[in-house]
């Protein structure tokens, strides 16, 4: 099929406007996501150059105007186009990134002292090689992932970036070294316009993809302490528990005591001090969450007896040493832990109940202990067997 060159340069401006209408009805969504605006008038930037260049091929406009016109205009675009990319993916305001200006001011300064804008071969070979540049400069800032959000729509992105790159480069070729690589205009605008295309969809997406996941987290996470909820540990327990997976239930000592004589301020400062030294001891990838007032749960995978009782130990020595002040007045921490082992043909529910039994008995004898719960048989001679929850370790 025979590409129409008249058809596709309307397409290619026509594609431009689209995208900046995408960023425009996305911005207009949610304030919350800088940068669409600058991207919007990047991509009306760059349309509006197409069409001077369209009209100065057709002769309607002086050449050196258009020239040097729609040269101007594409630089400044794909650096604001950056820079907005930029803001969005980094969620920071635009002035951290005024210095990459300097590029498209260079590059008109240069054209106003040597006229090279004149010349079509210099002038599609820096626009070009600009074009290529912040493409590739777009595409691994999409892909480093600053914020660690892990959006699968990023992969997207950046991969519709370098494609706008290599065809930039594959059409620089093509004008450069006709006899290597030959590029028909109509074939390389065709691409450039399904580029476009893609950047203002997968734009979108990035941006629907991102609410979404916060909107999960939002669900999934403990307002007060920064920490995982109940709901979301329930989830993420494994429907079938294996042999020497282990559930910790902790709970914080006489937390209604500080909230009685300090008030809930105090008790709350104890609640997200506790959380998240909790978190920062084990790590990012445990499974840890409130589960309900003073109720913490954490559930650790193939973990075994000896590992288990060692980290929950870990975890009553780092809270017993929090030095927590409120107004003046120093709040001591400290909690008790209740340890589960799996065994054979055992439910999720089981596995927290006995975690559950070891941490009642924990505070019974005294609490700032660790309890692990065991079992043996009730007498000789048979097989009914009762719950005996074993201290471990208790604080010196």
């Amino acid at each position: 099929m025979k590409l129409d060159l008249a058809t596709v340069l309307v397409l290619h401006p026509l594609s431009l406007v689209m995208g900046s209408v995408c960023f425009l009805y996305a911005m207009s969504q949610s304030r919350h996501h800088r940068g669409l605006g600058k991207m919007a008038i990047a991509f009306l930037l760059l349309g509006g150059g197409s069409v001077l260049a369209a009209l100065g091929e057709n002769q309607a406009l002086p050449y050196a105007f258009w020239t040097f016109t729609s040269f101007a205009l594409g630089p400044i675009a794909y650096c604001l186009f950056w820079v907005g990319l930029r803001n969005l993916v980094h969620e920071q305001p635009m002035q951290r990134s005024l210095w990459v200006f300097l590029i498209p001011a260079s590059l008109i300064v240069a054209a106003l002292v040597t006229g090279f804008h004149l010349s079509n071969s210099p002038r599609a070979t820096i626009f070009l090689l600009t074009m290529a540049a912040f493409a590739i400069a777009g595409a691994w800032l999409v892909f480093s992932d600053p914020l660690q959000e892990r959006l699968v729509s990023r992969h997207a992105l950046s991969g519709v970036l370098c494609a706008k790159a290599l065809t930039a480069c594959a059409i620089l070729v093509s004008i450069d070294f006709p006899d290597i690589a030959a590029i028909s205009p109509a074939a390389a605008f065709c691409v450039l316009v399904l580029c476009q295309y893609g950047i203002a969809m997968f734009v979108l997406i990035f941006v629907q993809e991102r609410v979404e996941s916060r909107l999960v987290k939002l669900t999934e996470t403990d307002t007060l302490t920064g920490i995982r909820n109940r709901h979301w540990l329930h989830d993420h327990l494994p429907q079938t528990i294996a042999p020497g997976d282990v559930y910790i239930a902790v709970d914080i000592d006489f937390f209604k005591r500080v909230n009685d004589v300090h008030g809930h301020s105090a008790g709350d400062q104890v609640l997200v001090a506790t959380a998240q030294r909790m978190a920062r001891i084990l790590g990012e990838g445990a499974l840890l969450a409130r589960m309900g007032g003073e109720e913490f749960g954490l559930f650790e995978r193939a973990c075994g007896a000896a590992k288990a009782l060692a980290m929950a130990e870990s975890l009553r020595l780092c809270v017993q040493s929090l030095a927590i002040r409120y107004q003046e007045t120093f709040i001591p921490v400290t909690i008790s832990v209740g340890v589960a082992v799996a065994q054979e043909s055992m439910t999720p529910a089981l596995l927290m109940r006995r975690a559950d039994e070891a941490l009642y008995d924990a505070k019974h004898q005294g609490r700032n202990r660790v309890n692990v719960w065991a079992e043996k048989p009730v007498a000789e001679n048979t097989d009914v067997l009762q719950s005996e929850h074993v201290t471990r370790y208790a604080a010196s």
